[in-house]
């Protein structure tokens, strides 16, 4: 498999989940007026509405951080790096990709699988008059710290065969 078809893969499945679930934004803004509609219209709250909210807005922040890298949506400090040539800006890319995404992505993806099992284990639920289970929630956070590390290789590879051959994938 070469490099093109890895960083075309990864970045076709990160594109995939990016678009599907952008579309839970559309879902909290709908909780969200509902929400406001039975507290201050209505002036009878629920008591799942805040709840879910928070947990789908978590859910969409993990999950669309690889998608957010795709498109370089991500805070930048361009000050320097817009002034580096293309080889300096991919050996800048290189070097940041490896110190801060990389160990950002390790320990976030060791972290949320030990916090997910966690969970899994003991059947946990929030302590809420709700009282949902939590723990496919919990799952969410290793699978966007994956979706994200993929990402960051693909555009590690991406990268490197630039440096090498000069060619952008």
């Amino acid at each position: 498999m070469t490099a093109r078809s890895v960083c075309k893969k990864i970045d076709t499945v990160n594109e995939w989940w990016g678009r599907v679930f952008s579309w839970i934004l559309v879902i909290l803004t709908i909780l969200s007026c509902f929400e406001v509609f039975t507290r201050r219209i209505l002036g009878r709250p629920t008591i799942w509405t805040h709840e879910i909210l928070g947990y789908l807005f978590c859910g969409t922040v993990l999950l669309i951080m690889a998608y957010a890298q795709l498109h370089k949506a991500h805070v930048n400090v361009d000050l320097i790096y817009n002034r580096l040539t293309p080889r300096g800006k991919a050996w800048m890319d290189l070097v940041s990709t490896l110190v801060f995404a990389g160990t950002f992505c390790a320990v976030f993806l060791a972290d949320g699988i030990s916090f997910a099992a966690t969970s899994w284990a003991m059947k946990e639920r929030t302590p809420t008059a709700f009282n949902p289970i939590v723990y496919p929630a919990k799952t969410i956070l290793p699978v966007g710290a994956a979706l994200l590390f993929l990402q960051g290789l693909a555009d590690f590879l991406k990268n490197v065969v630039f440096l090498v051959k000069g060619e952008r994938l």
